[in-house]
């Protein structure tokens, strides 16, 4: 039951005192002068006072310090007004801890007076709920990795940027920087150096540059920066100048040191373009040209350099080659769930079988494909080939599985996608339902108009959707609520430093809730310890895809999985990581 102040109060039905006392939310009642009369069970628990301490008193000692006169002069004056108030306010519990609350305060109107006679004050802590809303907010705008600014932030302030330049007539540079063979200190000492790299990157940047300038990183080894205060075209050289020098000291790591250089590209406002998308394409024009003329050196656009270069032409006609001679293959990497062991999926992942190279990743290759449209007929093809082959391991008898195939932002907007799919599933034979399409957050914001509809078709033929590499791009929640998901794919940049750094943790955490929220199932990839997967299980994740269970694999070596392992031994696994 409720406590009380005594029974000259004017009473309250058993019925309502059960509802009131059985309330998750605190409530807490005075009369008309504003002395507490009762609170329920929920109110104590939450501020720390017992009743016996408040009761009779003004909860005004609830008061936090955050909130000036004014704020209670509105609220008290909206009770006067109409009787009612809401809004979020900042209380102070009894052990002085400060929590962020919604209040919500009634009056009790007496029947024969018409005048107040109690006030009724219900309490809900939303300061957890604040805090994940504020981690969702931060992962849309911040990179996971480094804390800069991402892409997405940079728009905004670069847009901006321009409109005060044009105001005022001033200039502004945008420079493109993009770090020189990361990719050799990733594979020779791993992707944890590699990250610890770009994390030194990111802070060294930040040291060098102005408290104006913005500095973005836009994933892998690009970063960007804006110089919104410039005098002159010359001051943009003096800074650039700095910056190549600031990567002549080495970068160390438990006594080892790693040099790095970086090429520049510069594109400067008005003179190499009036809007952002212009000087983000000229200046990562400007950029290659680094790149080629040797790497470690800055280039300020020129519009010469529009003209194709030779590389990029000799890369498309090889990618044009490679599909008339169907020189890709598909790797399947095996998706686990993660409490039992269980395959219960795998994702198809293309390579290009160059005749003199040897085996090409995706990622050497898909930017170009994807400048090109040579995408739209990649994409096709391994489609094709993932349906068949998974196809084949059903007719073979092996247990259905849910193949993942990436679907590019031109796929989704052909307007044929859907009879494509269709085509494809009946070429195979593969049911609908063995199929899941994986987008990624950059893809989701591309969609607009009768493209909305696609995944909607899609999926009324039983074919799946997943949001790949989930907290890297724009993380629209307002997508993930308008389209058929079914599973967001945790980037394995939060899953890496999952065990040892609290914000990864807390990121994590927040994905988690946020999918099961929505009844999405969490896929977190690039898992390769232990650690994570006990991390992730505490977490209530429900599968994980990483080199701790296998890398991709060719079709061959992936069947022997099927035949010989069809579940994750995480007791020999836990043993093999300790050793």
């Amino acid at each position: 039951m409720i406590e009380r102040l005594d029974n000259r109060s004017a009473p309250l039905s058993l019925s309502a005192q059960q509802v009131i006392e059985n309330m998750h939310e605190g409530v807490l009642i005075t009369d008309a002068r504003g002395k507490i009369q009762a609170v329920n069970h929920a109110f104590a628990h939450s501020s720390g006072y017992q009743p016996s301490e408040i009761l009779g008193h003004s909860p005004f000692f609830l008061r936090s310090g955050r909130h000036k006169p004014a704020f209670y002069k509105k609220l008290f004056g909206s009770l006067d007004e109409t009787g009612f108030w809401n809004g979020e306010i900042y209380n102070r519990k009894k052990n002085g801890d400060i929590q962020l609350e919604y209040l919500s305060i009634s009056a009790v109107k007496d029947v024969a007076s018409d005048a107040p006679s109690h006030f009724v004050a219900v309490f809900t802590d939303i300061t957890k709920r604040k805090r994940a809303e504020e981690t969702i907010k931060h992962m849309a705008y911040f990179d996971a990795l480094t804390d800069l600014p991402n892409r997405s932030l940079f728009l905004e302030r670069l847009t901006q940027a321009l409109i005060q330049a044009q105001r005022n007539r001033r200039i502004l540079a945008v420079l493109f920087l993009d770090l020189d063979r990361l990719k050799i200190i990733n594979d020779t000492l791993g992707h944890n150096m590699g990250d610890r790299l770009l994390k030194a990157v990111a802070a060294r940047l930040t040291t060098a540059m102005r408290d104006t300038d913005t500095i973005a990183r836009l994933g892998g080894d690009e970063f960007m920066l804006l110089l919104p205060e410039i005098s002159n075209a010359s001051d943009v050289d003096t800074i650039t100048t700095k910056l190549l020098d600031t990567f002549k000291t080495p970068f160390e790591f438990d006594q080892q040191e790693l040099y790095i250089t970086t090429s520049i590209g510069v594109a400067v406002y008005p003179k190499d373009g009036t809007d952002a998308e212009t000087l983000l394409k000229n200046a990562d024009t400007a950029m290659y040209r680094a790149k080629r003329t040797g790497r470690n050196n800055c280039q300020s656009f020129a519009p010469s350099m529009k003209v194709e270069n030779m590389e990029q032409l000799a890369l498309g006609n090889g990618l044009r080659r490679a599909i008339d001679r169907n020189e890709f293959i598909v790797h399947y990497q095996p998706q686990i769930d993660i409490e039992n062991g269980e395959m219960v999926g795998m994702e198809a992942l293309v390579r290009w079988q160059h005749p003199e190279y040897g085996i090409i990743p995706p990622n050497s290759f898909i930017h170009w494909a994807e400048d090109s449209g040579l995408i739209v007929p990649i994409g096709e093809m391994v489609l094709r080939m993932a349906c068949k082959q998974n196809q084949a391991w059903l007719a073979a008898g092996y247990p259905p599985l849910k193949v993942a195939v990436n679907l590019s932002a031109r796929q989704l907007k052909q307007t044929n996608i859907v009879q494509t799919v269709a085509l494809i599933l009946k070429e195979t034979g593969l049911p609908a339902d063995c199929l899941e399409l994986e987008l990624t957050e950059s893809v989701l914001m591309d969609l607009s108009g009768n493209s909305m509809n696609i995944p909607h078709e899609l999926k009324a033929m039983g074919v799946g959707f997943s949001i790949d590499d989930f907290g890297t791009g724009y993380s629209s929640l307002n997508y993930l609520k308008r389209l058929p998901v079914n599973t967001l794919k945790m980037d394995q940049s939060f899953v890496r430093d999952l065990t040892s750094d609290t914000n990864d943790a807390a990121i994590a955490s927040a994905v988690i809730g946020l999918g099961h929220g929505l009844n999405l199932a969490v896929l977190a990839e690039g898992v390769e310890t232990m650690g994570q997967l006990d991390h992730l299980r505490s977490l209530k994740c429900d599968r994980m895809q990483g080199f701790l269970f296998s890398k991709p694999l060719p079709p061959t070596e992936f069947e022997v999985l099927l035949k010989e392992q069809r579940k994750l031994d995480l007791g020999t696994l836990f043993e093999a990581s300790a050793c």
